[in-house]
């Protein structure tokens, strides 16, 4: 499941995927024709996105002759990963202040994303890689965890655990506090945003009954 959900979550972490979410949440739905021209990509590369976004289970398309129609929403049940990350995906991305419009300029590459979509990115790269939701299935057990400790049950190497834990700590997932001559890491019960916290709470009602490793 590990995979899975980074793999879902890979697919939201791209400002020019959330760019077309918010198109798309604030259109009821588009052609790709459409959302080249309004988000200003080439056709090619919004066909890439949006393919990438069916994949994973985010967005739904229907044809009437000759076109294809899209629209943000998950077309499996609302229990499934990928109906509750397209839930969340609406919630977050529909939120104020700040809210996008997924207008012309907003996945332009000389402009910057807006700041919604920034705090979705940042909460949804914490997952992009199984590694470090095994780090956060294992603080999940206890109260706190040693890096020793960490590295020889996950079977990971120092450098690449300290990789891991250094952005679940920028990203607001996982604290951490000195304990004699180390450290001990923690997995947050509330994230640094509702967003944050929310797809935390969906991630481990996913991440299941599983080992430590997948």
């Amino acid at each position: 499941m590990d995979e899975v959900i980074a793999r879902v979550l890979r697919a939201v972490a791209c400002f020019a995927r959330l760019s077309i979410l918010s198109r798309l949440l604030s259109s009821g739905e588009a052609t790709p024709s459409q959302l080249a021209r309004d988000l200003r990509l080439s056709r090619d590369l919004v066909s890439t996105h949006l393919a990438r976004l069916t994949s994973a289970g985010l967005i739904q398309r229907r044809r009437s002759g000759a076109r294809c129609f899209c629209r943000a929403g998950s077309p499996y049940s609302d229990r499934t990963l990928s109906g509750e990350i397209a839930g969340w995906l609406q919630e977050a991305l529909s939120s104020s202040p700040g809210k996008s419009t997924g207008g012309p300029a907003a996945a332009h590459r000389d402009s910057p994303p807006p700041e919604l979509h920034r705090a979705v990115f940042e909460a949804a790269t914490a997952f992009t890689s199984p590694r470090r939701i095994q780090v956060m299935r294992r603080l999940a057990h206890e109260s706190s965890v040693d890096g020793p400790t960490l590295i020889r049950e996950l079977r990971m190497s120092e450098a690449a655990l300290s990789r891991h834990l250094d952005k679940l700590i920028r990203r607001g997932y996982v604290s951490v506090v000195r304990a004699g001559r180390g450290f001990r890491y923690a997995l947050v019960s509330a994230g640094k945003t509702p967003h944050h916290t929310r797809l935390l709470g969906i991630v481990q009602a996913h991440w299941g009954k599983q080992g430590l490793r997948s």
